[in-house]
């Protein structure tokens, strides 16, 4: 089990140093620079959590509940760097998603 351990230690380093995650750690860095990008991000889970907690309580969402977060929701995708970072969180994914489909490949049916 132990080589099997370094093996997956092995493909991490690689999946570390990959173009796909260097990107991924760029654009995180420069939103998490972009103070009014940090705040947008805040303001959105808190009206989404607020929508959530009323939809759990079965309580009605107000149309200014509504409308701001889909005025929160045009900021954000106005916002080049989280645009940025959006793009490369999918393509970090969808590489994560071949990585996984071909270990489970190479597995037998269970």
């Amino acid at each position: 089990m132990e080589h099997l351990i370094q093996l997956a230690q092995q493909l991490g380093q690689q999946i570390a140093q990959h173009q796909r995650t260097t990107l991924l750690a760029q654009a995180q860095k420069q939103v998490n620079e972009d103070t009014q990008a940090v705040e947008l991000i805040r303001e959105y889970q808190q009206q989404a959590q607020k929508i959530h907690q009323l939809e759990q309580e079965r309580k009605p969402i107000e149309v200014e509940d509504k409308s701001k977060l889909q005025n929160i929701e045009q900021q954000i995708s106005a916002n080049e760097k989280l645009k940025e970072l959006t793009k490369r969180q999918v393509d970090f994914v969808e590489m994560m998603q071949k990585v996984k489909k071909s270990i489970d490949a190479q597995l037998p049916s269970l």
